[in-house]
């Protein structure tokens, strides 16, 4: 049961994140947009937004990327990552499929994942009515998205449901442990606070999920056979060391996986990576993982 604080929390995490769009700049010109409803094998409806990139043809099938976005599983929307989303079609040459998954504290875990983990199996069997390559699908996703994505693509990968080509997590929540010398460092003045967190954990995680739950910790999960992984984290992100334990478990287990963390960078750069005062390495570091993206795809 939550408390009337965290609801009033939620509330303004909510309110605080819409008013940020226009912190992400002007969004690029794609070649077409389209928002619908689909509806996943258990029969819920959730919505998605297509991204088509300008230099799409007419003939020849579009690669995908699957894309989850950021909010401490309790806000954000299409709508807060349309400028990303649009910026990695065009980049990428790729589809990007961005998902409005449910959040918590209304849809707790696993609602999120599963929402998630439905939509690519929605864009998997429906490829040829979408025009993608159902064997050119990559996964991505920021913060608590990326979190959601590096399950998915774990379950995918257990389940031998969707090859998924790669994946790119910007500084994902990896792993819950908050003991963490970053957080240490970071957690009292650069968010995602320890505040923060523990906020987001009590509305996202059900009574008796442990914190080391594969679900909510994709560090501690059994990764063996998962796609060529990068990781973008700044330097200053207080999830930071969760992305190194990630990525270190991820080489011991045999995957192709590497790290890039950003000087100085905080938590959310490459979202608002037009905003080159506040996010200088935002830019590169957008490119850098599109270029691994379109690399595999």
């Amino acid at each position: 049961m939550l408390t009337l604080p965290l609801y009033e929390f939620v509330r303004q995490m909510r309110s605080d994140y819409r008013a940020m769009i226009p912190m992400a700049g002007e969004p690029d010109v794609i070649k077409k947009l389209e928002t619908r409803k689909i509806t996943l094998s258990a029969g819920r409806r959730i919505e998605v937004r297509l991204y088509t990139p300008t230099n799409a043809s007419q003939q020849g099938k579009l690669p995908a990327i699957l894309f989850a976005h950021g909010g401490g599983w309790v806000s954000g929307d299409l709508d807060t990552h349309d400028v990303l989303a649009r910026a990695m079609a065009n980049g990428t040459g790729a589809m990007v499929v961005s998902v409005a998954y449910r959040l918590a504290p209304e849809y707790p875990a696993p609602c999120g994942i599963e929402d998630v983990y439905g939509a690519l199996l929605w864009i998997y069997g429906n490829a040829v009515t979408l025009g993608i390559d159902n064997q050119r699908i990559a996964v991505a996703g920021d913060s608590a998205g990326g979190n959601i994505a590096a399950v998915v693509s774990r379950l995918a990968n257990d389940n031998q449901a969707v090859t998924i080509r790669a994946q790119w997590l910007m500084y994902p929540v990896a792993d819950l442990d908050l003991t963490t010398n970053s957080f240490s460092q970071y957690g009292e003045t650069n968010f995602p606070t320890l505040e923060v967190m523990k906020n987001v954990m009590a509305c996202y995680i059900p009574r008796g999920m442990e914190l080391d739950d594969p679900l909510l910790s994709p560090a501690h999960a059994k990764l063996a056979g998962l796609p060529p992984t990068l990781v973008s984290v700044g330097s200053y992100d207080p999830l930071a060391d969760g992305c190194i334990a990630y990525v270190d478990a991820l080489q011991k287990a045999g995957v192709e996986a590497s790290i890039r963390i950003f000087e100085k960078q905080q938590h959310g750069f490459i979202q608002f990576f037009k905003d080159k005062t506040s996010h200088p390495e935002g830019e590169a570091a957008l490119k850098e993982g599109l270029a691994f993206l379109k690399e595999y795809l």
